[in-house]
């Protein structure tokens, strides 16, 4: 009997062994069908994402383009009155852009340390480079 049992075991194997290259064969086709589809879909999703990433770059240059018109506005009221102090709008408006986390921490930063006294120009004589640094193309 275990002679019996033996030889079915070797059959077995001999009977797997032959089968072996047609499995490979279909898992084979079966990845190059899975890639397929895989980079059809990747495809898809890059093309939503970009959407997504475009939109998201318009919201940012936005923010960045009301951040240089408020100082430059700011510096304006400042060159054209003999009295300077900050006005209401500036406070306001550094107070309720940092609700945007995507808004950069520094600028904010910038924004309170004229509330706090700095001169608005320190902002304004950097305005170009803070434009070329934060506005995404």
């Amino acid at each position: 009997m275990s002679e019996q049992l033996k030889s079915k075991i070797k059959e077995l194997e001999t009977k797997k062994n032959e089968l072996q290259p047609k499995i490979d064969e279909i898992n084979s086709k079966r990845e190059e069908e899975i890639q397929k589809i895989n980079t059809k879909y990747d495809h898809m999703i890059y093309d939503i994402n970009y959407t997504a990433q475009q939109l998201e770059d318009e919201f940012y240059n936005d923010l960045i383009k009301s951040f240089i018109m408020i100082v430059t506005r700011e510096f304006d009221i400042k060159r054209s009155s003999d009295i300077y102090e900050i006005s209401n709008e500036f406070k306001i408006y550094r107070e309720e852009i940092a609700q945007f986390d995507i808004f950069p921490q520094e600028l904010i930063n910038m924004m309170h340390r004229v509330i706090n006294g700095d001169p608005i120009e320190n902002i304004m004589y950097d305005i170009e480079k803070i434009q070329k640094k934060y506005i995404k193309l």
